[in-house]
């Protein structure tokens, strides 16, 4: 039995470090972080961070970014607008095109499709109201846009500052500190059970890869669980009035800015938001957005990339931008 177990034990040993050299070898996974250099620091405090200029097919998020001289996601297909009128799309991420290409982005489409109009995207990770309006001030204002388009997510009401990018690199949200060591290691099921969960999340690849299998995994159990949420009470909408008020005070600020034509596009998540959709579409409509809600699409059920479970699938992005097309 105990030549057994040794046995045993020698072969997972074994196996766990012919998976580690492969990982490290072939680069599929690192032990230390690998930020994507698309991102810098901006001069402007209201900003925080902005992409790079003249970025060209750099990897990010499993996919490539080009950004113009201006630092905005360049439509590769279409790249300048050929005498088109020119609108301005703003958001975040999932309006950037977080791990899709840079002609499958929601702009990129909304080009595709209307031959009138350049649509530039103006969106950059993570970006929340304040920063929003901040660029758009700016950068995007000077270009005289004939259309500006925002597309709303719900992380867009945690009324956080703009972030900042480290000495290493990596993205950080408003007011985090450095200090400490960062250890984030599996803490549930057999995994949750190894030993020095903190050193091997740090120092070793396969437990990284298998870290992020268990992610992805933990982030669909907890969308198909808000989705029953959602079906089973409607009414669940962890949304305050304080945020949407707070929205309201800094959209008005930013209207004031934008051209007479201007479109609201409300981007759904796992919830309803019945009440909080009514509110959001009053608010932008005093303010003389056209808004076009994306829940009369898609429900509460966005088809997301096969390792996420917030940015839309390449499918769901031009479905979005036929509907959007559709409806202006």
């Amino acid at each position: 039995m105990l030549i057994n177990i040794g046995l045993m034990i020698t072969s997972i040993v074994l196996f766990s470090l012919v998976i580690e050299i492969g990982l490290r070898v072939t680069g599929l996974q690192t032990t230390s972080p690998k930020p994507p250099e698309i991102y810098q620091n901006s001069s402007n405090p209201n900003i925080g961070y902005e992409l790079r200029p003249d970025l060209r097919d750099v990897e990010a998020y499993r996919a490539t970014v080009s950004t113009d001289s201006n630092g905005f996601r360049l439509n590769t297909a279409t790249p300048q607008p050929s005498g088109r009128k020119l609108t301005v799309v703003l958001g975040d991420s999932i309006t950037f095109g977080y791990g899709v290409g840079n002609d499958q982005t929601l702009p990129a489409k909304l080009s595709e499709i209307d031959m009138n109009s350049h649509y530039l995207n103006a969106a950059v990770p993570g970006y929340q109201l304040q920063q929003q309006t901040a660029a758009y001030t700016e950068k995007m204002k000077k270009l005289n846009p004939h259309h500006v388009m925002m597309v709303f997510f719900w992380n867009d009401l945690d009324g956080m500052g703009p972030g900042f990018i480290d000495e290493q690199g990596i993205l950080r949200p408003h007011g985090w500190q450095p200090g400490g060591v960062e250890c984030r290691p599996i803490t549930t099921g057999i995994m949750g059970l190894i030993p020095g969960k903190c050193w091997l999340d740090q120092h070793s690849a396969f437990y990284k890869a298998v870290k992020k299998l268990v992610d992805i995994r933990s982030s669909r159990q907890r969308q198909e669980a808000e989705r029953e949420i959602a079906a089973d009470i409607p009414s669940q909408e962890p949304i305050s009035d304080e945020a949407l008020n707070l929205y309201a005070r800094e959209l008005a600020l930013l209207a004031l800015e934008f051209p007479l034509k201007r479109t609201f596009v409300i981007w759904p998540d796992n919830f309803l938001h019945e009440k909080e959709r009514e509110r959001l579409r009053n608010i932008a409509e005093s303010m003389r957005f056209e808004v076009i809600d994306l829940y009369d699409l898609f429900g509460r059920e966005v088809e997301t990339l096969p390792w996420d479970t917030v940015h839309p699938s390449p499918k769901a992005i031009e479905e979005a931008a036929s509907f959007i097309q559709g409806m202006l």
